[in-house]
């Protein structure tokens, strides 16, 4: 298989994966969602969110639940930003040249989305803090962390990449030995 066959596939590897990741977070996130509106822990009792057992979450009033539903809505967006940036990259490697401006412009979305994604998950934070602020038992603490979920997605793109400049470097032999 040539080169830039290869490109291709890696691309379209790239994309099916952060589909599958992006359906399941989104899968995941509307169930928790609808769970704290609802107040209904049913299949999911002992699970915490923000600090906050789920059991807690279904037992605030109303106003707290949408909150923390807005506050849920918002930590699932620090996923999917990457998450769609690498679908972006993947589509850009399955439909151009690897090493073009199309492909430059997916990587360079895919290093923007990573701080938004950081910014989305701060004001999550700062919204369940505020729920969580706003009764007695509970203390206010913010923490800000680097998540593995971050470090993941790093090795992925270095990844691609490494393995990209492998390729490109065969199809540059190959074309020099047409010429």
């Amino acid at each position: 298989m040539n080169p830039e066959l290869k490109i291709r596939r890696h691309g379209y590897h790239l994309m099916s994966l952060a589909s599958i990741g992006t359906v399941t977070v989104t899968a995941v996130g509307l169930c928790f969602v609808l769970l704290v509106l609802s107040g209904s822990t049913a299949p999911f009792g002992t699970w915490v969110l923000f600090d906050l057992p789920l059991e807690a979450a279904a037992g605030l009033d109303a106003g707290d639940r949408g909150l923390l539903a807005v506050a849920i809505v918002l930590s699932t967006l620090t996923y999917l930003l990457p998450l769609a940036a690498v679908r972006r990259v993947g589509k850009a490697l399955h439909a151009c040249v690897a090493l073009s401006e199309p492909v430059a412009s997916a990587f360079m979305r895919l290093a923007h989305s990573l701080p938004l994604s950081l910014l989305f998950d701060l004001a999550g934070a700062f919204v369940a803090a505020w729920v969580q602020s706003s009764h007695d038992a509970w203390q206010l603490r913010i923490t800000v962390s680097t998540s593995p979920d971050y470090f993941l997605l790093a090795c992925l793109c270095l990844y691609s990449v490494a393995h990209l400049l492998r390729l490109a470097v065969q199809a540059a032999e190959d074309a020099r030995s047409i010429v």
